[in-house]
Parts: structure tokens; C-alpha cells; sequence
């Protein structure tokens, strides 16, 4: 008898939850869009504002990961400026790998960035002396939106799938003076 009536009070508690009516739409938490991106980083660059011509420019980068889901497949770094020495030198976290083509200059390593975590980078390179003008550089993070289960693909294997990726980023300027 006593487990018939704690079976009739949960049916009657959920028939009163049935009853009562649900919070208007708005009150809810947006709802992700199809095209909304699996990973949103926020992005914090740091570099000089002004360096005399062939001078050094550092460069740090910082990216977290603010959601909704965890980054299983992304690169740091971006598009250095014009005008700069061949050589580009990095420090990363350990495992850390990179590839330098064409202004472009990403790095990546072997982990996947959960909600709330952040990874770093510090980008040193040389400017020409006979650079002028502003240094502009976009770094940034690309992501890509990796369905769950093929986060171990290669490279080649993500580009050549297509899948959507987006690049978070931030212009920093640094006026060259002589």
C-alpha cells in the first residue's frame, strides 16, 4: 500500500508540473544557429605600437575557447606584416608545431582546447630597414567545425572534406618611425 501512494503522489506532482505554464520564449537561452560556429575564441594580441626600421617586433597572442563546444582541431597565429625578415622565431607551449609560408604563419599541437581553456603564442620577427609606413598583422585563431569522431583526421583529409572554419582575429598596427 505504501508504495501505491508514493506512486500516485509522483503521478500527481507531474501532473501538476504538466499544469503549470511554460516561461514565455524569450526568457530562454538563444538557441545555436545551423551556421554558428562549434568554437568561439576570444582573442588578446599584444605588440609595440611603434618600432624605429629594422627593429624586432614581438607579438603576443592568447586565444580561449568561450564555447559552446570544445575545439578539436585549431591553429594560432595568422598573417604577419609586409615588409619583415625571412626569419620568424616562436615560443609556444611544448608540442607545439609550426609552418611558416607567404606572410602566413600557424601553429598547432596535439590537444583539443575545452570550453574556458586558452592557449598562447609568441611571435619574434625582424622588420627590413627599409620597411615604412604601419606594420599590420591579423593574428588569431581558425577553427574548424570537426564533427565529433573525426577530430584525429590529417590535415589534408579536414581540407579536403570542407569543412566550415572560422578565423577570430584581431588587426594589431605598429607605426615604423626612422
Amino acid at each position: 500500500m505504501r508504495n501505491s501512494f508514493a506512486k500516485a503522489a509522483a503521478l500527481a506532482l507531474f501532473a501538476g508540473a504538466l499544469a503549470i505554464p511554460a516561461a514565455p520564449a524569450a526568457a530562454a537561452a538563444p538557441a545555436a544557429k545551423l551556421d554558428d560556429p562549434f568554437s568561439v575564441m576570444a582573442v588578446s594580441v599584444k605588440g609595440p605600437k611603434k618600432v624605429m626600421a629594422g627593429d624586432k617586433i614581438r607579438y603576443n597572442l592568447k586565444i580561449t575557447n568561450t564555447g559552446p563546444h570544445t575545439a578539436d582541431y585549431y591553429w594560432v597565429g595568422g598573417i604577419l606584416p609586409k615588409g619583415i625578415k625571412s626569419k620568424v622565431y616562436y615560443n609556444a607551449p611544448k608540442g607545439t608545431q609550426c609552418e611558416y609560408s607567404s606572410r602566413q604563419f600557424w601553429c598547432w599541437g596535439p590537444w583539443v582546447l575545452e570550453k574556458g581553456d586558452s592557449d598562447w603564442l609568441t611571435i619574434h620577427l625582424a622588420l627590413n630597414k627599409s620597411t615604412r609606413g604601419t606594420a599590420t598583422a591579423e593574428l588569431g585563431a581558425i577553427v574548424w567545425d570537426v564533427p565529433t569522431g573525426m577530430e584525429n583526421l590529417d590535415r589534408e583529409e579536414i581540407d579536403r572534406l570542407g569543412f566550415k572554419k572560422w578565423f577570430f582575429s584581431k588587426k594589431i598596427k605598429t607605426k615604423i618611425v626612422r
